[in-house]
């Protein structure tokens, strides 16, 4: 820590010509570009007294630094006018650097931890009071990115966005997947937790310049409940992915029976599908043209002419379509009944197909064994 503080010192020197060294109370030395006693030991324990005041002491301006709910004192050598502005800011960098990474990565790392039920149960809120996080209500956001993240002052910036209250964390979970724990007050709505979702999504695309995608839990009360909240938010982003045209954002508990469907074992789906479509099954039948008249018709909740005009089909054209695409599957799709069984049937036969890759992968993986 007393080496990484230095360099960050030593640039600031660099930077603004001015000489630093940085105090813990009552006075001790920690790091910095001045001589190590060329403060006043009494001096400093006078500092101290008034910790959260810019002071000028003998050749020296001192400015607080906060740390959490602890002061250091940073001493800047020269003439008092010309170090409030290079003062201020090596002050503001240390600030910056403490609260990045000496405080949070402690607090990221437990909250990870928690994510992971790697904390038993019995030590959760002895090791939460340590890192100063307490029970409130919280949503677990889980980000996708469409590339990594590796970049640590892009992590910082975003944290500073996202996860600017001291209840919050961010951290990365792999280059590609980045995880914010969001404190809100009582009573915090569904529709609140999706705009904070879907700015989120804006505000990535516009500082990242990549798309990213987002699953968020239910809001839990507790710290403990945050397992499930990380479950819930991991199986949205799946889920979405899955069943649906991938979604920017996902919310557990607008899944539906999407989730039911998640739960089918491979053996039951394929016995379904076969009742449905026979043996062969509707993938292999269906081009991409067709697949977008699908996904238009259901949008538009079956209405042939609002369809025909987004596609610009002449409405005879779409009815046609649809009735070569209920030879194709035995289906016809204008029915509400034939179009939800054909919707639950595709969710049904993406979730078979994800099965079969596990499948495969599984065995090809006993195969190299």
């Amino acid at each position: 820590m007393h080496k990484k503080l230095r360099r960050i010192l030593e640039e600031l020197t660099e930077i603004s010509g001015v000489r630093f060294a940085l105090f813990e109370p009552p006075g001790e030395y920690v790091a910095g570009t001045a001589k190590e006693g060329a403060v006043a030991k009494e001096q400093l324990l006078r500092a101290f007294e008034q910790p959260a005041l810019e002071q000028r002491l003998d050749g020296f301006t001192v400015f607080p630094v906060r740390v959490g709910g602890d002061i250091l004192l940073l001493a800047a050598e020269g003439a008092e006018a010309s170090l409030l502005v290079p003062g201020r800011m090596a002050a503001n960098e240390l600030q910056l650097f403490f609260s990045t990474v000496k405080k949070d990565i402690d607090k990221n790392a437990f909250v990870a931890a928690l994510l992971a039920g790697e904390i038993p149960a019995g030590e959760l809120y002895k090791l939460a009071g340590r890192v100063k996080l307490k029970d409130a209500p919280r949503v677990v956001y889980l980000f996708e990115l469409s590339q990594p993240l590796a970049d640590t002052n892009t992590l910082r910036m975003l944290g500073s966005i996202f996860a600017d209250g001291k209840q919050d964390v961010l951290f990365l979970q792999d280059e590609t997947h980045l995880a914010l724990v969001k404190a809100y007050e009582k009573g915090v709505t569904a529709e609140r937790a999706k705009n904070d979702a879907l700015s989120a999504v804006d505000t990535m695309l516009s500082e990242l310049m990549f798309k990213v995608r987002v699953g968020y839990s239910t809001p839990k009360e507790t710290l403990p409940e945050l397992i499930d909240a990380r479950s819930e938010a991991a199986l949205a982003l799946r889920i979405a992915g899955l069943f649906q045209e991938p979604r920017e954002v996902a919310a557990y508990a607008r899944l539906g029976i999407a989730r039911l469907i998640y739960e089918l074992p491979w053996e039951l789906c394929e016995l379904f599908l076969q009742e449905i479509f026979g043996k062969e099954l509707p993938d292999q039948k269906i081009d991409e043209e067709m697949k977008l008249t699908i996904r238009r018709f259901f949008e538009n909740s079956l209405n042939i002419s609002e369809t025909a005009r987004q596609l610009y089909l002449h409405r005879n054209t779409l009815v046609y379509r649809l009735e070569r695409l209920e030879k194709l599957i035995g289906l016809d799709i204008r029915r509400f009944d034939d179009a939800m069984t054909f919707r639950i049937a595709m969710m049904v036969l993406a979730h078979y197909r994800d099965l079969e890759k596990e499948k495969a992968a599984a065995g090809s993986g006993s195969a190299g064994e």
